[in-house]
């Protein structure tokens, strides 16, 4: 089967599919976007930027994690 075949012959390999026609509707009236974020794409602050909040919630995260883990063997 082929993209032409299932009515999807206008979208790209990138673009996240629909699940059912409410969301197709609230993309359309709300405009949320429908390609995934390419990050080599943006500028080079902004990549910076969200790597350096990523880093900090994973790194928080992990802390809390260890944290947790640690006050019961107090």
């Amino acid at each position: 089967m082929t993209n032409s075949d299932n009515g999807e012959s206008n979208k790209t390999q990138e673009e996240i599919s629909s699940f059912n026609s409410v969301t197709d509707h609230y993309r359309n009236i709300m405009g949320v976007p429908t390609q995934k974020i390419d990050m080599e794409k943006m500028p080079r602050i902004l990549r910076y930027f969200g790597y350096f909040v990523f880093t900090i919630i994973a790194v928080g995260t992990l802390l809390y994690i260890v944290m947790y883990i640690l006050q019961f063997f107090r």
